[in-house]
């Protein structure tokens, strides 16, 4: 990255700096042709999102102009730093000099994803994570799936006359169709490709969460209820991915309850240190949780559940992390009882910031 840095300031002629951040704040900076307190009045600046007020602290302590302010996205196109080109004296940068320092910006872009994509991202360690087993094992799973499934049509076509036939064919294809849902479970628990990334209101995708749910809930006399607080912001979202670990999240809590039990989801909007964010949980009465470790929740096969749904919790905190937020467990506001709760950072703090910079 140091030799980008020096490339950049070749490329125009100014000084340069490059701040790098995550979640936690800045995590790395460094710089060309800066001092140390200017290095830190200009951190300082970026935190506020560059505004007028920010730029004008900047100059008037430090005499520095910002005249480019490069963002940088990971994979899934969250701000992780900023590229700058600054002076003291008030200069515009040519096309030319500014189409460098984009190149620069590109190449410690690139070079820290990179990077990135071969960590894991979540907190703790999943084994086996290799980008080859879990795609592996659904694709020798789906073959056999798929074998068995073609073979009971043929065999239930051709004796459809016989009574055992039908009713033990009906008996294998619950068990195919359980076992291909868990299949699907895995994939999505394996290592994620690239996301399909665009803004769109959260409120849709909980309703639909919520209604694909409503006529097994009233078959089973178990309330279910989505409250929301306020209007919520748009999320940078893949819409797809969020969608279903919305929709298994409510389906593994429906299916813990029983009759006269009520799972709700709630959601409202908060912040997230400057950050403005969707916040929400999911609650149910059962009482299945009592003896359940929050902190072990999300281990693969540690919650014995009914059915399906054991890879459902650690698929789906893949997903939220993926997006910037996080998926948790606690205690229910009963005893006895859990409460899964998550965040999702707003579209508005995830974009917005960058393009202020710039």
């Amino acid at each position: 990255m140091r030799d980008w840095i020096m490339l950049g300031a070749a490329f125009t002629g100014t000084p340069i700096a490059l701040i790098l951040q995550d979640d936690s704040g800045v995590w790395h900076r460094d710089g060309s042709g800066l001092t140390e307190e200017q290095m830190a009045a200009l951190e300082w600046a970026l935190a506020q999102g560059s505004t007028e007020a920010s730029r004008a602290r900047l100059l008037k302590e430090q005499e520095l102009l910002i005249l480019e302010a490069l963002p940088m996205m990971d994979l899934y196109q969250r701000n992780i730093g900023t590229l700058c080109a600054l002076s003291t004296t008030p200069v515009t940068l040519t096309a030319q000099q500014k189409e460098g320092l984009r190149v620069a910006a590109d190449q410690i872009e690139a070079f820290l994803t990179t990077d990135l994509y071969r960590m894991e991202t979540r907190a703790t360690p999943r084994a086996p994570s290799a980008t080859s087993f879990v795609p592996g094992l659904v694709h020798e799973l789906g073959s056999f799936i798929f074998g068995i499934s073609a073979n009971l049509d043929a065999f239930e076509a051709r004796f459809a006359d016989l009574e055992d036939v039908r009713k033990y064919g009906a008996n294998i294809r619950r068990s195919l169709d359980r076992m291909n849902a868990f299949n699907e479970e895995l994939r999505d628990y394996g290592d994620p490709g690239r996301f399909s990334w665009s803004i769109r209101e959260l409120g849709p995708l909980l309703r639909e969460a919520i209604d694909c749910h409503r006529a097994e809930a009233e078959k089973a006399r178990v309330g279910l209820q989505l409250k929301v607080d306020a209007p919520l912001p748009a999320i940078n979202m893949d819409e797809h991915c969020l969608q279903s670990s919305f929709t298994r999240l409510v389906d593994l809590a429906l299916h813990q309850e029983e009759a006269g039990g009520q799972v709700v989801l709630h959601v409202g909007n908060g912040l997230h240190g400057e950050r403005a964010v969707v916040c929400g949980h999911v609650d149910c009465s059962s009482l299945r949780f009592k003896n359940v470790d929050p902190a072990r929740l999300f281990e693969p096969f540690y919650f014995r559940t009914s059915g399906l749904g054991r890879l459902t919790l650690p698929g789906a905190r893949r997903v939220f992390e993926s997006h910037g937020g996080t998926l948790t467990a606690g205690p229910g506001p009963s005893s006895g009882t859990m409460r899964i709760s998550f965040m999702l950072p707003s579209a508005q703090a995830s974009s917005a910031q960058p393009a202020a910079q710039a």
